[in-house]
């Protein structure tokens, strides 16, 4: 398939694509080709941004975790779901949030000047509701968000994805889409996704490099997520076997919702025609 624009701006998910991160020490491993495939970016002048579909740390958390690894990412060029939810909460008027999730939740959205309500009995009411990831939970926080809703609040959430990669090869569990379900089990609202696969991310990425969706090349493991993603914003979608799916995982959706490449993975992602802009690409 012919992709008619130049690549202005390259969108890297991390989990399963760039890096795996353990979940016991927090700290991320960088995938074969990772490293050299940000600097072949580098090289020809096309930014690289780095959009988790994860909520464990503030964006500004990322860089030395990523560092560590040999992942080097400019400042500002790092987004998570929360930080695109924040800005767009902020944009809509809310002004105070129930917010269910760690600081990797919290930070963006303080940051963006809206008060966060933690989840409890006694919270007051509030307009909105925040589903992120976060390590501990219990049963009260569950029913102070259910509670929300019932009241009116609207629900909102990073990401529902049911897992992503980690280390080793396991699957880890998507905090915040169990508890967006939940939350729809029992109220019966369906929770707004600011994460992938939506295409809000997209414009931040615009924000940030000046490219177009349509000028983004797309490089993600889940074909659900940043494919999906990708392919309705009309950017060229490159996957990689290397997370939640292998091969044929790929090639099994519709023609028009798959990735237009897939490799292996990101060992020899420099030497690519679509990198080199050759015809075609």
């Amino acid at each position: 398939m012919m992709h008619p624009h130049t690549i202005k701006a390259a969108v890297f998910d991390i989990d399963g694509t760039l890096a795996m991160m353990d979940k016991e020490t927090g700290t991320y491993t960088a995938l074969p080709g990772a490293a050299e495939a940000l600097a072949a970016c580098k090289a020809r002048g096309i930014p690289a941004v780095a959009y988790t579909n994860g909520t464990f740390f503030p964006p500004a958390h990322y860089y030395p975790l990523l560092a560590d690894a040999g992942l080097v990412l400019e400042p500002g060029h790092i987004l998570t779901p929360a930080a695109v939810a924040a800005r767009a909460l902020a944009a809509m008027g809310y002004t105070r949030i129930m917010v269910m999730g760690a600081e990797g939740t919290t930070v963006p959205v303080q940051d963006a000047g809206i008060e966060v309500i933690a989840p409890s009995k006694t919270a007051p009411r509030v307009d909105a509701v925040l589903l992120g990831w976060c390590k501990d939970f219990n049963a009260e926080q569950v029913e102070a968000v259910v509670q929300a809703v019932w009241g009116g609040a609207r629900p909102f959430a990073g990401s529902v994805a049911p897992y992503f990669a980690g280390a080793g090869g396991k699957r880890l569990l998507g905090i915040s889409g169990a508890i967006a379900a939940a939350l729809t089990n029992a109220t019966g609202v369906p929770v707004t996704v600011f994460g992938k696969p939506e295409a809000a991310g997209l414009e931040i990425v615009t924000a940030i490099t000046g490219a177009r969706p349509h000028e983004m090349m797309i490089v993600g493991d889940d074909p659900k997520l940043e494919i999906r993603m990708g392919r309705r914003a009309g950017a060229l979608c490159v996957g990689v076997t290397t997370g939640v799916v292998d091969d044929a995982g790929f090639q099994a959706f519709p023609e028009d919702e798959r990735a237009q490449i897939v490799l292996p993975s990101l060992v020899g992602f420099a030497d690519q025609a679509f990198l080199r802009g050759q015809d075609g690409w």
